[in-house]
C-alpha cells in the first residue's frame, strides 16, 4: 500500500507564466525528469507546441484560478518550494529537497509576490544576479532534485 507520507513525489507548476513556450518546455522536463503533476495558476493555456512529448496527457495537469485555491488544494504532508530570487532564499546548490513538495515558480517579470512567498515552507534560488527564463529555472530545480542528494 501507498503510503505519501514516506513516499517521494513532486509536482513543478508557474503562477501567471507569460508565454505557451515557456510552459510547454517546463512540461515536457517535468515529464523527462519526474515529476508526478504539473500545474498553473492564472493564466492558463491550452495545447503547448513545445510539449512535444504531450506530458499534459502523460502526467495530472491541474489548474487553478487563484494562488488560494492553489494553496487550499496542495496534497498532504508535501512542502511548498518557491522559487525567487530573494535575501531570504536558500542556495540551491546546499538546499535538500523535501521527499514530498510542489515547486512554484513565477512569471519572469514578476516574480512571486511577497505574499505567495510567505506562504511557501522553502524559498530557493540560483548564484545568478538575474533571473532566469521560467522554463529553465525549473529544469534546473528538477535536474539538481535527481541529484544524490540528502532529502529532508
Amino acid at each position: 500500500m501507498n503510503d505519501n507520507f514516506i513516499n517521494e513525489y513532486f509536482g513543478i507548476g508557474i503562477q501567471n507564466g507569460k508565454t505557451p513556450e515557456n510552459l510547454g518546455v517546463l512540461w515536457r522536463t517535468a515529464q523527462n525528469l519526474g515529476a508526478t503533476f504539473i500545474f498553473t495558476i492564472g493564466n492558463r493555456y491550452a495545447k503547448q507546441a513545445c510539449d512535444t512529448h504531450d506530458a499534459v496527457k502523460a502526467i495530472p495537469y491541474f489548474h487553478y484560478d487563484t494562488f488560494e485555491a492553489f494553496f487550499e488544494n496542495l496534497p498532504k504532508g508535501a512542502r511548498l518550494i518557491g522559487v525567487e530570487l530573494d535575501e531570504k532564499a536558500s542556495d540551491l546548490e546546499t538546499f535538500e529537497h523535501p521527499r514530498r513538495c510542489v515547486y512554484l515558480l513565477g512569471a519572469e517579470d514578476h516574480g512571486l509576490s511577497r505574499k505567495v512567498m510567505d506562504k511557501c515552507h522553502h524559498l530557493i534560488k540560483f548564484k545568478s544576479e538575474k533571473s532566469l527564463n521560467v522554463a529553465v529555472a525549473g529544469s534546473i530545480i528538477m535536474y539538481d532534485r535527481n541529484l544524490p542528494k540528502p532529502r529532508s
